[in-house]
């Protein structure tokens, strides 16, 4: 043979391999499915979740018009939107970077079987759209080839998952039961006040005997009773209040009377309706019960977390030093 004609076998053989290996790779991109959840969240009208520690008490999230309703046994509450918000987001995003497990022996181990796995149900309708089970989580430090970058790297933490009727096991990104897997209460609408405060310009604060005032605000500066407040002790009363949100619920105790012990009315430019906060006397656990309008039939305790002092200010605290 010439030069010429092994050249071109040399070539033909090349390109042949090149084929082959690109064959190769793209069957090797197909192994495993990478889309873990493929349902529209629009769509999605329920999520019942069964807990890892006690999957017989399920905690239901049921979609009520544009709102969300979280509920146990027979008990109801309004939701937290951030927290459904979170879990759909988490649903649109789960994606496998890899297989762990193809055997149903090895569901154990991931804790994806049925038995120690967070079983996460989602429905559209009465149907079924997508069954999970989530189950442990790893915890790994990425490679770096620089020994003085320690301190600022990030540890990776995936999630193992199983789906449906799969044998497989699959690995995601994230610590997926931070997110499902909770408690009641984290579940519910803690909100007490969320508002800018900057829109306020009209705060009634109602108290026994003589001891209520009202702060306005007029040209951009704050006045109780004709008199200056404070520019610094007004901007930190207003930071403090415009977003309060709390989780120390009270449902075993409900106002004695319709009659409230304090309130606080806050109006301003920009704002559907008027914020109305009020507290009722309750036991020395709780001291006062607190409501607010953003947070329909909810009570909160007053005490346990200082909501009462924070809220129902004296105007002695407003006040400039001197005054």
């Amino acid at each position: 043979m010439n030069i010429k004609k092994l050249s071109f076998i040399f070539i033909f053989l090349l390109v042949l391999v090149a084929l082959v290996l690109l064959i190769d790779q793209k069957k090797g991109k197909k192994t495993f499915r990478t889309d873990l959840f493929n349902a529209d969240t629009a769509e999605i009208t329920a999520i019942v979740i069964y807990p890892g520690a006690d999957q017989s008490k399920p905690l239901t999230l049921l979609k009520n018009g544009k709102d969300w309703i979280v509920k146990e046994d027979e008990k109801a509450f309004s939701a937290d939107p951030g927290m459904v918000k979170e879990m759909l987001r988490t649903l649109n995003d789960m994606k496998a970077t890899r297989v762990a497990a193809t055997e149903k022996a090895r569901w154990k181990e991931f804790e994806v079987d049925d038995s120690t796995s967070t079983r996460i149900l989602v429905k559209k309708g009465k149907k079924t759209v997508s069954a999970l089970y989530l189950g442990k989580f790893s915890y790994q430090m990425p490679k770096n080839t620089n020994p003085y970058d320690y301190y600022n790297r990030q540890p990776e933490i995936s999630t193992y998952v199983r789906v449906g009727d799969e044998k497989f096991v699959y690995v995601t990104k994230g610590f997926l039961t931070m997110v499902f897997n909770r408690s009641l209460n984290d579940f519910r609408n803690k909100v007490i006040i969320r508002s800018n405060s900057n829109d306020w310009n009209r705060l009634t604060f109602s108290y026994p005997a003589d001891s209520s005032f009202i702060m306005l605000k007029d040209k951009g500066q704050w006045f109780v009773d004709g008199i200056v407040v404070d520019s610094a002790k007004a901007a930190e009363y207003l930071s403090s209040v415009a977003w309060v949100s709390n989780d120390d619920f009270v449902d075993d105790q409900k106002p004695v009377s319709n009659k409230y012990d304090l309130s606080l009315k806050i109006e301003g430019d920009n704002m559907v309706s008027p914020i109305v906060l009020t507290a009722y006397a309750a036991d020395t656990t709780h001291g006062y019960l607190l409501h607010s309008s953003e947070n329909q039939g909810v009570y909160f305790s007053g005490k346990k977390s200082g909501l009462t002092d924070r809220i129902f200010v004296g105007k002695t605290e407003l006040l400039s030093a001197g005054e």
